[in-house]
């Protein structure tokens, strides 16, 4: 299975991560009511799911949510580097079923396409709230939004992850139009 969007995507979180100040954790984001620390938790929180899901269990979002919320901010880099680790080898080792997720029974590549997405947007959240540059490859938002746009038609509108698509240019950049299509302002 390809895991180069993935390693991408998780390698921009990352370094937006490791230059986070003290002061930038309780910044607002563009999530409702979520500043960056809690942000980042979801997203750490994610991979740790999706990787018990790849072991055939289904995952208990709030008990992984729980033990995460135990984590000080300052050590959120290295457990989202830990969990974006483990979430890579259980996709590389994960065999050819289906495993259960919070949106249904996934393939490994799906979940693969998914985290893609979620990395991706949830690094733009966190560098939107700290005011950071963001770099990302235009080509891996360019598949992000194809695997999101896939992912709406076959999810019913009530159990998807996104936000409604918000107005963006057609020649915006690929991470403006992708975080706008998942529900993102990007005007402001």
């Amino acid at each position: 299975m390809d895991l180069d969007d993935l390693t991408h995507a998780q390698g921009a979180v990352s370094s937006l991560l490791a230059n986070l100040g003290p002061d930038d954790w309780g910044r607002p984001s563009p999530c409702d009511d979520w500043d960056v620390g809690t942000v980042v938790r979801h997203l750490t929180a994610g991979e740790s799911a999706f990787t018990t899901s790849l072991g055939g269990v289904a995952y208990d979002l709030p008990a992984i949510t729980a033990e995460l919320a135990a984590v000080p901010l300052a050590d959120l880099p290295a457990a989202y580097d830990a969990g974006a680790g483990r979430l890579r080898d259980a996709l590389a080792a994960a065999g050819d079923g289906r495993y259960p997720t919070g949106i249904g029974p996934m393939p490994a590549p799906a979940v693969a396409e998914l985290r893609t997405i979620e990395a991706l947007t949830h690094g733009w959240d966190v560098a939107r709230g700290v005011g950071a540059t963001y770099d990302v490859d235009a080509a891996v938002a360019e598949r992000a939004i194809a695997h999101s746009l896939a992912l709406m038609e076959r999810l019913p509108p009530d159990r998807t992850p996104f936000g409604p698509p918000q107005p963006v240019a057609d020649d915006a950049p690929a991470m403006d139009r992708l975080v706008a299509l998942l529900g993102r302002s990007v005007s402001g």
